[in-house]
């Protein structure tokens, strides 16, 4: 869990959703690694909790989706039917 309270409301983190996402950034020669982990409040907002270098930042999202949108900049793969 997070001791981040949710950007829109202050909430604490009810639950996480999904797994944690974990890359490099890269500028120039210097690679910095960050993880990035989902959570979703008690009032069902979901939001983003990035560790980079020390330091931890917060951003709200509309829903799941929005997010992938964001990280993969293409729209959520439609699921095979019957699942």
């Amino acid at each position: 869990m997070t001791t981040e309270p949710c950007p829109l409301c202050g909430a604490r983190a009810a639950n996480t959703v999904g797994p944690v996402y974990g890359g490099v950034r890269r500028t120039l020669w210097r690679r910095r690694s960050f993880e990035e982990a989902l959570f979703r409040c008690a009032e069902g907002h979901v939001y983003a909790v990035r560790t980079e270098g020390g330091s931890v930042t917060t951003e709200p999202y509309e829903s799941v989706d929005e997010w992938l949108e964001r990280k993969t900049g293409t729209e959520r793969p439609e699921r095979p039917p019957g699942l």
